[in-house]
């Protein structure tokens, strides 16, 4: 899995480690060269770009009101950013959004491993085990090109 690196904390920027903060510099920073900062901006309600950079840099929480219109102008999956604006918004309730959102998957997600693994099991719901998730796990990482661990896995 990708690791998005941490920003640096500074003072007022108590959200700057959020996952959310870092997935907006990063697709902010792809998208460079076809939209600007101003552009988002306008796509989501605002006059001034400054709120998409104190997203990036965390002195501001993204709300929740405007996930679905920075979802389109980032071209990203809206359920994927409101998860992590849910986590954003209360980071002392992260497992108790991962409780209630574990089962949301993404377009990307349903589409590269729900829809296969639906046609391959044929829709059974097969319970897991341990051998497959040592295949997953080991097709996972190939994919993302992470090296296998010392263990042998």
């Amino acid at each position: 899995m990708e690791v998005l690196e941490k920003t640096k904390t500074r003072p007022g920027m108590s959200h700057a480690d959020t996952l959310m903060a870092r997935y907006l510099t990063k697709r902010i920073d792809e998208l460079s060269k076809v939209k600007t900062q101003r552009q988002i901006a306008a796509e989501i309600g605002y006059d001034k770009p400054n709120m998409i950079s104190m997203f990036k840099r965390g002195e501001s929480k993204v709300p929740l009101d405007k996930i679905p219109a920075l979802a389109m102008a980032l071209n990203v999956d809206p359920a994927h950013l409101f998860r992590l604006a849910m986590e954003q918004q209360w980071p002392g309730m992260k497992s108790t959004v991962h409780e209630i959102f574990k089962n949301i998957a993404s377009e990307n997600e349903a589409e590269i491993l729900l829809k296969p693994w639906r046609e391959w099991t044929k829709d059974r719901d097969p319970s897991p085990t341990a051998r497959a998730a040592e295949i997953l796990e080991r097709a996972f990482k190939e994919i993302m090109g992470v090296a296998p661990e010392a263990t042998g896995r």
